[in-house]
């Protein structure tokens, strides 16, 4: 069973944020890409890479955050 205090803490919700948001620059790209064969288009990726790269960065401060809950609660 999963524990939900683990998960519905702030460090769960960055990370399920972060998730979320890779998910969407991932299928958007997909979709984009097999919709009208533009894999290569400068405003696909314009789009898409800065979606996914706040999506790492926002499960890196979930993990973070973590640490520092860890730490304060010792």
């Amino acid at each position: 069973m999963v524990n939900r205090e683990k998960i519905f803490n702030m460090t769960g919700i960055y990370i399920i944020v972060g998730i979320i948001l890779i998910l969407i620059g991932g299928v958007f790209y997909l979709f984009w890409g097999i919709r009208y064969d533009g894999w290569g288009d400068v405003g696909l990726i314009s789009f898409v890479s800065p979606v996914i790269a706040f999506g790492l960065l926002t499960i890196w401060l979930g993990e973070i955050k973590g640490k520092q809950t860890q730490i304060v609660k010792k």
